[in-house]
């Protein structure tokens, strides 16, 4: 499991993060959502304007897929921001020393 210290640091603020293995999620909200979702929502067809909002597209493979911990929490959209909010606060000022 790699460390959530610095997950939503940014070199600028219009810089877009990439999330997950394959980078699909381009916010915390969005994986904190999936994560929340993915077994609770239906299987988007190909090209769904509901995509990540109220379907998900089938995933790459199932064969490492948590279905006992993730995938349908329960928890309202506040639940989910306060995650986000809380996630945020790990991100800190610390600048590693480039040294050559």
């Amino acid at each position: 499991m790699p460390t959530l210290r610095n997950v939503d640091k940014r070199p600028s603020s219009d810089f877009v993060k990439a999330y997950g293995h394959n980078g699909y999620f381009k916010s915390l909200k969005a994986i904190v959502h999936f994560y929340n979702t993915r077994d609770a929502l239906p299987r988007c067809q190909p090209n769904d304007p509901g995509e990540g909002t109220t379907c998900w597209p089938a995933p790459e493979s199932t064969a490492n897929m948590n279905t006992k911990r993730v995938g349908r929490l329960g928890l309202s959209e506040a639940e989910e921001d306060a995650i986000v909010s809380f996630l945020q606060t790990m991100s800190d000022g610390f600048m590693p020393v480039n040294r050559q």
